[in-house]
C-alpha cells in the first residue's frame, strides 16, 4: 500500500525550498516555510504543489514574495534545478533585474516538464531572450510588465 502514494515531498526538495526562501524574503508570505518537524511535509507549504503519487513538487508559485522594500536583484536560476518534475513556475513581482552570470534562465532547460513561465513584473529587458531558447517543453512565458523594448524576433 505504501507505494501508492506520497508521504511528502522529497527531502532534497525541501532543502532547496529552504535556500530559495533566503532570496524571497517576505516571511509573511512564506511563513510555513521553515525548518521544523511540524511543517516537514514541503507539499504543504504555501505556494508548492506536489504530485500526489511521487512527492515531487510540480508548481512554484513566488509571485510577489519579495519584501517590496527590496532592491532590484540578480537570481540564481540554478536553484530551480533541483526540481526535475516542475511544470509551473511563477515569479512575478519579485524586483529580479536579471540573472547572475552563468547562472541565467537557461539553466531551467534542465526542466523537461516546465510548461509555464511567469516573469510578469520584474525588470528583465531584451536580454532574456537568449536564455530562453533551451526551453523546450515551455507552452507559454509572460514577460508582462517588463523593461522589453522595439521588435522581439519570436523564433
Amino acid at each position: 500500500v505504501k507505494g501508492w502514494w506520497s508521504e511528502g515531498c522529497l527531502d532534497q526538495e525541501r532543502s532547496a525550498l529552504l535556500q530559495l526562501k533566503h532570496f524571497f524574503n517576505d516571511d509573511q508570505c512564506l511563513q510555513n516555510w521553515v525548518d521544523d518537524e511540524n511543517y516537514s511535509d514541503c507539499c504543504q507549504w504555501e505556494g508548492v504543489e506536489c504530485n500526489d503519487t511521487t512527492g515531487r513538487v510540480i508548481e512554484l508559485d513566488l509571485a510577489v514574495t519579495r519584501k517590496w522594500e527590496s532592491a532590484e536583484w540578480y537570481m540564481n536560476a540554478s536553484l530551480f534545478t533541483p526540481f526535475q518534475q516542475l511544470e509551473s513556475l511563477d515569479i512575478m513581482g519579485n524586483n529580479i533585474a536579471s540573472c547572475v552570470k552563468n547562472e541565467g534562465l537557461e539553466r531551467l532547460s534542465r526542466l523537461n516538464n516546465l510548461k509555464f513561465l511567469h516573469l510578469d513584473n520584474n525588470y528583465f529587458n531584451n536580454s532574456i531572450f537568449s536564455s530562453l531558447g533551451g526551453l523546450s517543453s515551455l507552452r507559454r512565458l509572460s514577460l508582462v510588465g517588463n523593461r522589453l523594448n522595439g521588435s522581439i524576433d519570436i523564433k
